[in-house]
């Protein structure tokens, strides 16, 4: 019995001891090493890999419910007469029109913020009841598909050339609100316009704008005619993808735009050109300034424009004698006639109306385009425009040529 005690005793031993030994063991270098693809859980400051489980430092729109939290300006690359800050929460606040006023654009389903400043319109999205008076930029949200958006016009049927727009108005999608000068209130009210976009022309109609304030629809005075670049006004579109809700399309649209007037931009190809119009009972004459934007759009597409020292810094028209048009554009090799007022469709029809013209080299060698009758309305095409340029300027052989918004006549 004591022999069998013994034993036992010594095999309990043995146990004990391999244990130690077995313990000990993990005391060796290579066993502290974390095997790969395995992370910790410490919550130390020098890198924590605790799993987040989207309590901590998470934020959503909510948390910016009814707040102005600014996260700068959206960039713009041509566009210098409107402005966008961007807001957390998906607030948005245009600065645009002549007069200089502001709209907060409010994300459907979010607060309007206190303690806005004085003069701030607030626009509450869906923002889906407009009047669109601007012809130019009707263009615009034709191209981003965002025509459902415009319930009245102020351009009846007759005068529209956008196959899209005729289609809508055709269809009942689109109703004429009375022209831009006169638009129909009542209309207005039976629409529950929102918001009133007019041209620089309704300045000189203050009444139709305090009627619109009166109404509490705020009006929206674009001056994209003004821009410099001809990018600058296809730019424009941004604002609107703003009040729709369609940013990623509106900045699609422009860089698909930018990317075709950098296709057709070239080095200067030896070639003048000139660009205007007669009135329609032939007593005045005008030409597009050096600083307008289809004088940077020839030079775009490579022409020399022949009165890009008048008036450099300013845009628009400037009118003039047939005897002051004829002495800075007959000697021109090309001229885009501006065909809205008076009319010409033929080379005849030019020198009848005028011989001066048959004095003209661009009419003597036939190169006499006239723009299609689209061409005001379609800031949309104004990349468009270059490239049909850009093909005429650089054929060989222009008479061959055919382009959407310039037409060749003889």
């Amino acid at each position: 019995m004591k022999h069998t005690n013994k034993i036992l005793a010594l095999l309990l031993a043995m146990v004990m001891l391999l244990g130690m030994v077995a313990c000990g063991g993990n005391n060796s270098t290579d066993n502290n090493k974390i095997p790969e693809n395995e992370t910790t859980t410490n919550n130390d400051s020098t890198g924590s890999t605790t799993p987040d489980n989207g309590n901590a430092n998470t934020e959503t729109e909510e948390d910016y419910n009814g707040k102005l939290v600014s996260e700068g300006m959206m960039e713009l690359e041509y566009a210098e007469r409107f402005s966008i800050e961007l807001f957390k929460g998906g607030y948005r606040l245009i600065s645009a029109g002549t007069g200089g006023y502001k709209y907060l654009v409010v994300p459907e389903g979010m607060k309007v913020p206190e303690n806005l400043e004085d003069g701030v319109y607030v626009l509450q999205m869906p923002i889906n009841r407009i009047y669109m008076a601007s012809t130019g930029i009707m263009s615009l949200i034709d191209a981003i598909g965002a025509l459902d958006f415009i319930p009245l016009v102020g351009t009846d049927v007759k005068g529209w050339y956008l196959p899209n727009v005729i289609a809508a108005m055709e269809n009942g999608s689109i109703a004429f609100g009375g022209k831009y000068s006169e638009p129909d209130f009542e209309l207005m009210a039976a629409n529950e316009i929102q918001l009133h976009v007019n041209t620089t022309m309704i300045d000189s109609k203050p009444e139709v704008l305090e009627k619109f304030e009166e109404l509490g629809i705020p009006s929206l005075v674009e001056d994209s005619s003004k821009e410099g670049h001809p990018l600058a006004r296809v730019e424009w579109v941004k604002l609107f993808g703003v009040l729709f809700g369609m940013e990623e399309e509106a900045d699609a649209y422009f860089e698909a735009q930018k990317a075709l007037v950098e296709s057709a931009t070239v080095d200067p190809l030896g070639k003048t050109v000139a660009m205007g119009y007669v009135s329609s009972d032939g007593t005045k004459c005008y030409a597009r300034n050096g600083g307008d934007y289809y004088a940077q759009m020839i030079g775009l597409a490579g022409g020399t424009y022949v009165c890009a020292d008048m008036e450099p810094e300013k845009g628009g028209n400037s009118n003039m004698t047939f005897e002051e048009w004829y002495a800075m554009f007959k000697d021109a090799d090309y001229l885009f006639y501006m065909n809205f007022a008076a009319k010409f469709y033929s080379i005849e029809e030019m020198i009848a109306s005028n011989p001066l013209f048959a004095d003209f080299k661009a009419v003597q060698n036939g190169n006499v385009w006239i723009t299609s009758p689209d061409f005001t309305q379609s800031t949309a095409a104004i990349a468009s425009i270059v490239v049909d340029m850009n093909t005429i300027l650089s054929s060989e052989d222009p008479s061959s040529v055919t382009t959407d918004h310039l037409i060749k006549i003889s």
